[in-house]
C-alpha cells in the first residue's frame, strides 16, 4: 500500500525480513513500507511477529536476512537515538523515580526538547508523585509516551501503547498523536484494538505467522470484511440461508452474534433485518455492520495466537 514513489524515500523500509529463534522463524520474509507523516498500525495475533519486527526496526535485534532502513539509515546507527521516539512493552525507565523527574531527565538529553512541564500536564502526570514502579499500568504507559515525545522525534515506534489505559486516557493519547502526526511525524505502532486502527490509522498491516497477509487502508480492509448481526442465541439459520441464496455462509461466532460471508449488499442487509425481526425477542435494535475487527478475524482465522 505504501510503496515508495518516484523521488520519495519512506521513513521505514523493510524488505524480505527474516528473524529466527533457533529453528523457528518469528518473522519470515516480511515486507513493510511506511510513508512519511502517516500512522501505520500493525495488527496480528500474539506471536505473529509484530514485536520482533519492531525490535529489528529499532536496532535491538539484527535481522537474519533482509533489509531494514529507518530514516534512510541502518537501525543501529547512533544518530537515530535522537530522531526516533519509542514506547516498548517492558523496561527502560528508572523504577524508583516519579514521572516528573523521569521526563525532566530525558528532556536534558536533547538540544531542543518539548518543555517537560508541558508534556507532564498534557498527559495528566503532574499529580503523580509516586515512584514509577507504583504507578498503574495505564499511568506507566503515559510516562513512556511522554519520554518518547519529549525529544521531538521524526518517527514514533509504539508497541501496544494504549495497554492499561482507560477510555479517557486513550482519548487523550489519540488526540495527542493526531497533533504529532499533523506536525509531520511518522507513527508506527502495534495494537490489539482493531477499532483504534479503523478510525485512526492511514495504513493497516496485518501480520500472521511472521509475514504480511494484508496491507491497505482501514476502509479497504473493512470493504472486504464479512458482515455480522446480533439476534437471539443459537438460532437455526437455514431459513436465512434460503433467503440469501447460494454464495453465502452464515455462522454463529459467539452466542447471539452471527457472521455472514458473501457479497452482502443493500438488498441482503434488508433481508437480514427482516429475518432478524421475525426471530429476535423484539427488545433490541438490529445491528448489521462491517468492522475492521471482523476483517481482521476473517483474515487470521480468528487465531488468538
Amino acid at each position: 500500500m505504501a510503496a515508495p514513489t518516484m523521488g520519495t524515500v519512506n521513513p521505514v523500509h523493510v524488505s524480505g525480513l527474516v528473524v529466527a529463534f533457533g529453528d523457528r522463524h518469528a518473522v519470515d520474509g516480511l515486507d513493510l513500507d511506511v510513508a512519511a507523516g502517516t500512522v501505520c498500525v500493525l495488527l496480528g495475533p500474539n506471536g505473529a511477529g509484530k514485536t520482533t519486527t519492531l525490535s529489528t526496526i529499532l536496532g535491538l535485534r539484527a535481522p537474519d536476512a533482509g533489509t531494514v532502513r529507518v530514516l534512510q539509515r541502518d537501525p543501529q546507527d547512533p544518530v537515530l537515538r535522537s530522531q526516533v521516539g519509542v514506547v516498548l512493552q517492558d523496561g527502560g525507565l528508572p523504577m524508583a523515580v516519579p514521572p516528573t523527574q523521569i521526563v525532566a531527565h530525558f528532556a536534558r538529553l536533547y538540544a531542543d526538547p518539548i518543555p517537560p512541564a508541558e508534556l507532564v500536564s498534557r498527559l495528566g502526570l503532574e499529580h503523580l508523585d509516586r515512584p514509577y514502579r507504583r504507578l498503574s499500568g495505564g499511568e506507566q504507559q503515559r510516562v513512556k509516551l511522554a519520554v518518547a515525545l519529549v525529544g521531538k522525534p521524526r518517527l514514533l515506534v509504539l508497541d501496544e501503547p494504549t495497554t492499561g489505559m482507560d477510555p479517557a486516557a486513550r482519548r487523550v493519547f489519540w488526540t495527542l498523536l493526531d497533533e504529532v502526526r499533523a506536525q509531520g511525524v511518522t507513527i508506527l505502532m502495534t495494537t490489539h484494538q482493531p477499532d483504534e486502527a479503523g478510525t485512526r490509522a492511514d495504513q493497516v498491516v496485518v501480520i500472521h505467522r511472521g509475514t504480511v497477509i494484508a496491507d491497505a487502508t482501514p476502509a479497504d480492509l473493512i470493504d472486504r470484511a464479512p458482515v455480522w448481526f446480533t439476534c437471539a442465541r443459537h438460532l437455526d439459520t437455514r431459513s436465512l440461508q434460503q433467503v440469501l441464496g447460494p454464495g453465502f455462509e452464515i455462522a454463529e461466532v459467539e452466542p447471539g452474534r452471527y457472521r455472514v460471508h458473501g457479497q452482502v449488499g443493500v438488498s441482503e442487509v434488508s433481508a437480514i433485518r427482516s429475518w432478524v425481526a421475525g426471530h429476535g425477542d423484539g427488545s433490541q435494535e438490529v445491528t448489521v455492520v462491517r468492522t475492521l475487527e471482523e476483517a481482521y478475524l476473517d483474515m487470521t482465522g480468528g487465531a488468538p495466537w
